[in-house]
């Protein structure tokens, strides 16, 4: 019974989480810089700017309806069925989705292929009729569906690097000038920074309690400990995630949340929002640096006196 609870408790989470990442997702799509607030000349805050303007500023983001619900339905979605463990212990387990989507983002491929069935399905047909009206509508559409929820994929290396080579292309210093670019390469140039604000907007989202009051913080982060904690228990994991939860937490503010907080900033298109996130992220990691390891014992603790010490499929977990 305390097994079955802890299933229920965790499917209940995981459509809470996504719901909350819509959420983030909203909020900064609707704290994207307003026509009122750009001064080009200055890049300063100000009440003359106007639509056209404003469309380049934001890489056409803004005048986009289709691109903003593609980012809010990605976030509804990019975790349907999630098996509660990483795509590297799926694969190491030979699991089915692993097999069918070739051991690349697969609880990613398989939330995306799901939720577009779910789709494509006979009464959902006057709600496509609102998102598209033509094939290359529809195709569109999905492109930018596909890339949000893939973004989603932090761990996959070859992704990773992908995007830090678009970003170094973009926004790098060592990038050409706007005014130097042709027409067709000023195209080029807004549609793929808006393919990157569009990545960290879905990243930041997903991660967004991060960067949010410390409170909301440390609630996700412990139902996160609970969810690796089960995938310990169940043996599909042979680390004991409370015994390097600390250091892997500070090293993920420093290597991953820090810097992509930053980035928000850097692209320019998010206002105050911004620096709100990096605000928030900074003076969360500093506070985990002094409770994290008595958080992570509070963590266990809570787990324990919750569901007990029995291991799924038998034995108890030793002191």
């Amino acid at each position: 019974m305390k097994l079955l609870r802890l299933f229920l408790t965790c499917s209940f989470t995981l459509l809470h989480f996504c719901s909350h990442v819509t959420m983030s997702v909203c909020k900064l799509l609707s704290r994207v810089v307003t026509p009122q607030s750009i001064d080009y000349n200055s890049m300063q805050v100000q009440q003359t700017a106007g639509g056209e303007e404003l469309h380049k500023y934001t890489y056409g983001i803004t005048s986009d309806p289709i691109c903003q619900f593609a980012c809010a339905l990605s976030a509804l979605i990019h975790d349907i069925d999630h098996p509660g463990v990483p795509n590297a212990t799926l694969v190491q387990e030979q699991a089915e989705v692993a097999q069918i989507y070739q051991n690349k983002s697969c609880a990613e491929q398989n939330s995306l292929d799901l939720a577009w069935g779910l789709l494509m399905e006979p009464q959902y047909a006057e709600l496509r009729s609102c998102i598209y009206t033509n094939p290359e509508e529809l195709m569109r559409f999905r492109q930018l569906l596909v890339n949000s929820v893939m973004a989603t994929d932090i761990a996959d290396k070859e992704l990773g690097t992908q995007r830090k080579a678009r970003w170094a292309k973009a926004f790098a210093e060592t990038a050409v000038p706007v005014n130097e670019l042709s027409e067709a390469e000023l195209l080029e140039d807004s549609n793929r920074k808006a393919t990157i604000v569009i990545e960290h907007l879905i990243q930041a989202s997903d991660v967004s309690h991060t960067m949010q009051h410390w409170h909301v913080y440390i609630k996700w982060n412990e139902k996160l400990f609970q969810e690796t904690y089960k995938a310990y228990l169940e043996g599909r994991s042979s680390q004991d995630p409370s015994e390097n939860w600390y250091k892997s937490e500070i090293g993920f503010f420093d290597f991953y949340l820090i810097p992509l907080a930053k980035k928000l900033k850097e692209c320019g298109v998010f206002g105050v929002a911004s620096d709100e996130y990096l605000s928030y992220v900074t003076q969360n990691k500093a506070e985990f640096v002094t409770k994290g390891k008595e958080l992570v014992k509070s963590y266990l603790a809570n787990f324990h006196a919750e569901y007990g010490k029995d291991v799924p499929g038998g034995g108890v977990i030793m002191e």
